[in-house]
C-alpha cells in the first residue's frame, strides 16, 4: 500500500516537472511608461538610400508622437554613435528640440558599426527597475561593416548577436530594427528583432519609413485612434475626449486647414491657446486639448489625414499573447474596458460595447470577427491558426453605437525552418542559418518585463491557476521542437569526429561563398529551450514505466 502511494506521488511529482519545463509563460500588459532610444544610420550609402532624407521628417513626426512623460532619446551612428538628442523626459521642451535638432542628420560616414551603437545607447540596471518599456528603433540600409577587413566585419556581427545583443534581452527590452533598402542585412536585423520580440520591417525607399516608425510606435503603447473617412477627409470627436493628435501628409500643400467641430477654420498660423500645430517637410501634427465634439475635416485639395490619436475617458486594456509566432502557432489577445480613474466597467456599463479583430497580410482580409465583452473578466478573441509567414496587420475595435475606437498592431509570422538567403557578397554577409546559430547562443526574450500602471497593473494580473500561455519567442510547437533537437542528435551522431568551440558550427551550405580559411568545424550547442525538452521527455518516459508497473502489479486495498 505503501509503495503504491509512493509510486503514484512520484508520478505526479514527475508530471508536474514536465508540464514546468515545457509550457512557457504569458507576456505582460502593456502601458504608456516607456523609454525609447532611436538609432538612425548616417553612413555614406544613406546618400543613395535617403537622397531626399526623408529620415528627417519621418523621426520629427515619431517625436511628436511619443507620450508625455515618457523618456526617449535619437542617436546617430556611422563610423562613431553620436547623440542627436539627449536622453529626457519626453514634454514640449524635448519635442521642441528634438525637432530642430534633427535637421543636422547627415550622410557622412565611412562605415557602418551597429554593435557600438547598441552600446552606446544601451540600457542599465536602473533603467530596469523604473519599471519603464524599454524600446530601441534601428534604422540601417547597410550590414555590420567596421573596417575593410572581412575577418573584422565577421567578429562585430558575432559580437552584435552575442553578448551585446544579451544586454538588450537581459533588462527586457525590445529591439525593432528597419532595413532601408534590400541591400540591408535582413537577417541579422530579422535576427535582432525576433530574440527581444520586436518589430522587423524592410522599407523599400525612404517614403516608407515613416509609416514602419509608427507601427513601430503602435506595437509599443497603446494608441487609441478615431477612424477616418477617407472619401471625405473627416472624423468624429465624441465627448469625453480629453485630447487628440491629427497627423497630416501635406503632399506639397503648405496651407493645409481643419474645420474644427464648430466648423470654424484655422490653420497653423491660427492656432488657439489649447491647439499646437508642428510642421515638417512631408507632414503636419497638430495636437488639441479639449477639442470640440462634432465632425472635424481636414481642407486641402492634396493632403490627406493619417491618424488621429485620441485620449480620453474610455480605457483599452490590451494584452497581446504573442508579437511573434511560428507557422501553425495559435495566438490571441485579451481586451477589458475600464474608466478614467482604471475601474473596470461593470455589466451595466459594457451594454452595447463589442469587440472586432480585423486581420490583413497587406494584400487582403485574412479574419475577421466580432463579440461582446465579457463582465468582470477579459474579453478573449482567439486569432486564426496562420500558415504562411509573413507581417500581418491587426486592427482592433471597440465600438457601442456611435462611439469607435481602434487600436493597431502587428503579428509576425516566421518560418518553422529559417529561409535560406542565396544573397552574399564579398564584404560576408552572413546567410540564414549562421545567423540563426548565432543567436541560438543568446537567451532570447521569454517573459516582458512590461508592467501596466500601478493604477491598472491589478486589472490585468492573471490569476494563479490560470494557464500559461507560449511566449513569443518560444513560440515553436511541440512537434517542430522534438523534430529540431532529433536533427541536432542526428548529427552529433552521424559526425563524431568533430571538435568542441566556443563558436556555433555555421551551415557548410550557408556559407559556401564566405571564406573560411581561418574557419574553426564547432559543434552546435543545445540550447535552454532543447534542455527542457529533454529533461520534460525524459520525465515523461519515467511517468510511463510507472504507468506500466502500476497496471501489472496486484492491487492490494488491505
Amino acid at each position: 500500500m505503501f509503495k503504491f502511494h509512493a509510486i503514484r506521488s512520484l508520478s505526479a511529482s514527475l508530471l508536474v516537472v514536465f508540464i514546468a519545463y515545457t509550457q512557457p509563460t504569458m507576456s505582460q500588459p502593456l502601458s504608456n511608461e516607456m523609454d525609447i532610444r532611436v538609432l538612425i544610420d548616417v553612413s555614406g550609402s544613406m546618400k543613395d538610400t535617403d537622397p531626399n532624407k526623408l529620415r528627417i521628417p519621418a523621426l520629427q513626426v515619431l517625436t511628436q508622437l511619443l507620450p508625455a512623460g515618457s523618456k526617449a532619446g535619437i542617436w546617430q551612428f556611422a563610423d562613431d554613435p553620436k547623440v542627436i538628442v539627449p536622453h529626457g523626459v519626453v514634454n514640449a521642451q524635448w519635442q521642441k528640440q528634438a525637432s530642430a535638432a534633427t535637421q543636422n542628420i547627415s550622410s557622412n560616414g565611412q562605415f557602418t558599426d551597429i554593435g557600438a551603437a547598441l552600446n552606446a545607447a544601451s540600457f542599465n540596471t536602473q533603467d530596469q527597475v523604473q519599471g519603464r518599456q524599454l524600446h530601441v528603433i534601428l534604422l540601417t540600409d547597410g550590414m555590420v561593416d567596421v573596417s575593410k577587413d572581412v575577418a573584422k566585419n565577421k567578429r562585430a556581427r558575432t559580437a552584435l548577436l552575442g553578448p551585446i545583443l544579451q544586454q538588450y534581452i537581459n533588462v527586457g527590452a525590445r529591439v525593432h530594427t528597419v532595413g532601408l533598402s534590400h541591400k540591408a542585412d535582413k537577417a541579422t536585423l530579422g535576427a535582432m528583432a525576433q530574440a527581444t520580440d520586436g518589430l522587423f520591417e524592410v522599407a523599400v525607399n525612404a517614403d516608407q519609413l515613416l509609416e514602419i516608425f509608427l507601427r513601430a510606435l503602435d506595437n509599443t503603447v497603446i494608441t487609441q485612434q478615431v477612424p477616418v473617412q477617407v472619401t471625405e477627409q473627416s472624423f468624429v470627436v465624441q465627448q469625453g475626449v480629453e485630447s487628440m493628435t491629427v497627423v497630416i501628409e501635406k503632399n506639397g500643400d503648405d496651407n493645409v486647414k481643419l474645420k474644427d467641430g464648430k466648423q470654424r477654420v484655422f490653420g497653423r498660423q491660427q492656432t488657439r491657446i489649447n491647439q499646437q500645430w508642428q510642421s515638417s517637410l512631408t507632414h503636419d501634427v497638430i495636437r488639441v486639448q479639449q477639442p470640440t465634439p462634432g465632425t472635424w475635416a481636414l481642407i486641402s485639395d492634396t493632403a490627406t489625414l493619417k491618424r488621429v490619436n485620441v485620449v480620453g475617458k474610455l480605457q483599452i486594456l490590451l494584452q497581446q499573447s504573442h508579437q511573434n509566432i511560428k507557422v501553425g502557432q495559435r495566438s490571441y489577445i485579451d481586451v477589458q474596458l475600464a474608466n478614467e480613474r482604471g475601474e473596470l466597467l461593470s455589466a451595466e456599463q459594457l451594454q452595447g460595447f463589442e469587440l472586432k479583430v480585423n486581420m490583413s497580410d497587406g494584400n487582403a482580409q485574412v479574419f475577421s470577427q466580432q463579440q461582446a465583452f465579457v463582465a468582470d473578466a477579459k474579453t478573449r478573441m482567439q486569432l486564426p491558426v496562420l500558415n504562411e509567414p509573413g507581417m500581418y496587420n491587426l486592427t482592433i475595435s471597440v465600438a457601442n453605437g456611435q462611439l469607435m475606437r481602434t487600436i493597431n498592431r502587428s503579428l509576425r509570422v516566421h518560418p518553422l525552418v529559417p529561409l535560406v538567403s542565396n544573397e552574399a557578397d564579398s564584404a560576408g554577409v552572413l546567410e540564414t542559418d549562421e545567423v540563426a546559430n548565432q543567436t541560438s547562443q543568446v537567451e532570447a526574450i521569454s517573459v516582458s518585463n512590461e508592467t501596466a500602471s500601478p493604477a491598472l497593473q491589478s486589472l490585468m494580473e492573471e490569476d494563479s491557476s490560470a494557464k500559461p500561455v507560449e511566449t513569443a519567442n518560444q513560440a515553436e510547437t511541440a512537434a517542430s521542437q522534438i523534430a529540431s533537437l532529433v536533427k541536432k542528435i542526428k548529427a552529433k551522431v552521424m559526425s563524431p569526429e568533430k571538435t568542441v568551440s566556443t563558436q556555433p558550427k555555421a551551415d557548410v551550405t550557408a556559407n559556401e561563398n564566405v571564406d573560411t580559411s581561418n574557419s574553426q568545424v564547432t559543434e552546435e550547442t543545445l540550447s535552454s529551450t532543447d534542455w527542457r525538452w529533454i529533461i520534460g521527455l525524459g520525465a515523461g518516459f519515467i511517468l510511463l514505466v510507472l504507468v506500466i508497473i502500476l497496471r501489472r502489479r496486484p492491487k492490494s486495498f488491505s
